[in-house]
């Protein structure tokens, strides 16, 4: 009677390892074999990590509101209303933690979050009006503190909420022009328990600078009406003098560790941190207009009029020009120059990498995540440190505007919807 084989294809084979079909070899009987090699195949298979893929944790209607990822949670905000509600979802599991509408007309644009605190405050230019800054508990809702003013984005370390109080008009235009205030300002920091930590006042009539540091302000420089500069210590709320004087028309600008004076022919730059000593003076590198700035950019210093020239911080020395106005944000990899995911070297201006159809989703410590939209319904997924762009996962929407928080992205979508998505971990 004919035997009844079973092959099974594993390359080849060393002759001394043929057996003959008639010889019953020794120990388990005839199939345990083919069991054995299959269950060695599975195990190898399952020893391979299937690649994790993009989760969708919830999706929320905007309802042409705005939206926040800070503090490990989503917060959408119904800006359109007066008050403003928000919504805080968990980053967690997708699931509403609270909702919180304020009193009165209060309106509500940004959100930032701080160990157990979310500070919830306006957006100053666009509500009019002065507005009120409000600090809740991050896990309940709860109020701790309300506030007239808006907070300032200051360094790490700085204690409390910092908060300035002024005008509509001074908050909006004068800051941000350099022209002297209409009123009195006045900053005051406030802890979680909403208790005043310092509070400091300006006179009308001074020209305001508040630090442009990139990673936020730790002070703010003042030229008073008699052409003397002091500065404001965010950490203390001291205001010093800083034994500079400026001319009735000369600008002050507050850039990292430097106090720039910006007169109609020159630039004068005093470091800070050595007790404003010069550090040296160049002629204008740029004509002023009415949006000029002086500002960090990388470890270089931008100064921003109809152009952008981009100087050395140590000695003043141009080193490179780029036309109009991009914001020459530092990201892994070289300064984000705002046209795509294009990239420029922050020492030379030269392109580093060329990529207007990838857009910067966000920035993750050493690596930009990038997103490129892939047919009509969906956006490919990257991670670059600078270089290529290493494709990792797709989502099934046309995703922008977006915030990215730990393992954690908020985007907006075509429908008006805001979706958070747990990124696989690489």
């Amino acid at each position: 009677m004919p035997v009844s084989t079973v092959t099974i294809d594993l390359g080849v084979i060393d002759d001394r390892w043929a057996v003959d079909a008639d010889q019953r070899p020794s120990g388990l009987p005839r199939g345990w074999g083919l069991f054995g090699v299959l269950a060695l195949l599975l195990s190898l298979v399952s020893a391979v990590p299937v690649p994790e893929r993009p989760h969708e944790v919830t999706r929320q209607p905007l309802r042409s509101g705005e939206f926040h990822l800070a503090g490990g949670a989503l917060f959408v905000l119904e800006s359109h209303k007066t008050p403003t509600p928000v919504q805080a979802f968990d980053a967690g599991d997708g699931e509403s933690r609270w909702t919180y509408t304020p009193p009165g007309l209060s309106t509500l644009s940004y959100v930032s979050a701080a160990g157990d605190l979310v500070v919830l405050s306006p957006d100053l230019c666009r509500s009019g009006v002065t507005g009120t800054t409000v600090a809740l508990d991050l896990h309940t809702g709860w109020e701790r503190w309300r506030s007239t003013g808006v907070p300032v984005r200051t360094a790490p370390g700085i204690p409390g909420t910092v908060v300035l109080r002024s005008l509509w008009s001074d908050g909006c235009t004068a800051l941000g022009a350099g022209t002297p205030t209409g009123g009195t300002l006045r900053w005051l920091a406030i802890d979680g328990a909403g208790r005043t930590l310092w509070e400091t006042a300006v006179e009308s009539g001074t020209r305001v600078a508040v630090d442009g540091a990139e990673a936020g302000a730790g002070w703010a420089a003042l030229l008073d009406k008699r052409g003397t500069v002091s500065m404001v210590d965010f950490a203390t709320g001291a205001r010093t003098a800083t034994g500079v004087t400026a001319g009735p028309e000369d600008l002050v600008e507050a850039a990292g560790d430097l106090l720039v004076v910006v007169s109609a022919t020159t630039l004068a730059a005093y470091d800070q941190r050595a007790g404003f000593a010069v550090r040296w003076t160049v002629p204008l590198p740029v004509e002023r207009t009415d949006h000029f700035a002086v500002r960090p950019c990388a470890r270089a210093l931008c100064v921003v009029g109809r152009r952008t020239v981009v100087l050395d911080p140590a000695t003043g020395a141009p080193l490179w020009t780029v036309q109009g106005r991009p914001p020459l944000t530092l990201v892994p990899g070289g300064l984000l120059s705002g046209a795509g995911a294009s990239l420029l070297d922050p020492a030379t201006g030269a392109p580093l990498a060329d990529r207007p159809d990838w857009a910067v989703l966000g920035v993750a410590g050493p690596r930009l995540l990038l997103g490129l939209v892939s047919g009509e319904d969906a956006t490919l997924l990257a991670w670059s440190t600078g270089g290529e762009p290493a494709p990792f996962a797709t989502v099934g929407d046309v995703i922008g505007g977006c915030e990215l928080e730990g393992g954690y992205l908020a985007c907006r979508t075509p429908d008006d919807d805001v979706v958070l998505i747990r990124l696989p971990v690489h």
